[in-house]
């Protein structure tokens, strides 16, 4: 569908300017070899400034395309989105200026051949002009922030991996962006790494009022970095909300976790026929029992335990938000 015929045209005041992102109906479809692909069913989505909003979903449930069309580098088939006020299809050169986009490949459009502190200040100059003064400074500051000085003069050819991502990421923050889209910002990197990136994304959205649009599918980041979660399947909005009401709203499933690996087969099919049980997974060494009233099947399940000789640990969890996003999807916990 040409440009003209979705967005939203400049001037136009029927949005909620109030939000930082503001989506309204997205459609998108992929045509290849005669087959078509909706990659998006009229999605939704509201940001508001110093808000981080993780998008949570299976491969292929259009997060990606949902935050390629937000930061302008594909047009939607139909909806409209602002983005900072910015319509994002009459307006993406205003969009551009003012966002910082991190993707999957974005360390592609890095020049091989310099190093990682000039890449940054090309990107900083070129296309925002930050003088180098103002940008040495930036990525001095974020090169602090992410323990990363050591990278700063290497040629970005010899980086790693995980010190190329790390670089995606502080070429999205250097222009000190009002709005800010990373897509699996933790991919390839450590542990001790992701925690820096998390730890300092928190702290940027609220001292700065910026929003932050991130997708994983990593559900400790999202617990850890989000205000909101908003779970896309098959291109729909399946939940909006908080991790906490987002595991509270698959089903009333309550757990009992039993610790250690010496349950055999026998004793988990008798667990599993215990009346209120609706199913038992094993969780590496521990067996999680889900049930709609734990305190009522917990007795039962120490009954059949000590029956077989049988004396684990046992206690009552929470479901978690792992569990919950597979119930969402259809693929059980």
């Amino acid at each position: 569908m040409p440009s003209s015929e979705v967005g939203l045209q400049s001037g136009d005041a029927s949005m909620n300017l109030c939000f930082a992102i503001q989506a309204e109906g997205l459609h998108k479809t992929y045509h290849s070899g005669g087959k078509q692909t909706q990659a998006l069913r009229g999605v939704d989505l509201n940001v508001k400034g110093g808000e981080i909003v993780c998008l949570l979903g299976p491969n292929g449930a259009g997060k990606t395309t949902l935050v390629k069309i937000l930061s302008t580098l594909l047009l939607p088939d139909k909806g409209r989105a602002r983005v900072a006020g910015f319509d994002v299809v009459s307006q993406a050169s205003r969009v551009r200026k003012i966002m910082g986009y991190a993707g999957q490949d974005s360390e592609r459009s890095a020049y091989f051949r310099l190093t990682t502190r000039e890449n940054l200040f090309f990107f900083a100059n070129a296309f925002h002009g930050i003088g180098r003064t103002e940008a040495n400074s930036r990525i001095e500051a974020l090169a602090y922030a992410f323990d990363f000085k050591d990278a700063l003069d290497k040629y970005f050819i010899t980086l790693s991996g995980g010190q190329k991502q790390m670089f995606v990421i502080m070429r999205s923050l250097i222009t000190e962006p009002k709005v800010a889209f990373l897509d699996e910002p933790s991919k390839s990197l450590d542990p001790l790494a992701a925690s820096k990136v998390r730890e300092y994304l928190k702290g940027y959205a609220k001292s700065r009022s910026v929003a932050l649009v991130v997708t994983t599918h990593n559900m400790k980041e999202a617990e850890e970095i989000s205000d909101r979660v908003v779970m896309i399947n098959k291109g729909e909005v399946l939940f909006e909300g908080t991790t906490e009401e987002m595991r509270n709203s698959v089903t009333k499933t309550e757990v009992i976790e039993v610790t250690g690996n010496q349950i055999g087969g026998e004793i988990k099919n008798l667990i599993a026929n215990v009346p209120g049980v609706l199913g038992v997974h094993k969780d590496n060494s521990n067996f999680r029992i889900y049930c709609n009233d734990a305190y009522e099947v917990l007795p039962k399940v120490v009954e059949i335990l000590k029956a077989n000789s049988q004396r684990p640990a046992v206690g009552i969890e929470h479901l978690t938000l792992e569990e919950a996003f597979k119930m969402m999807v259809g693929g059980g916990a």
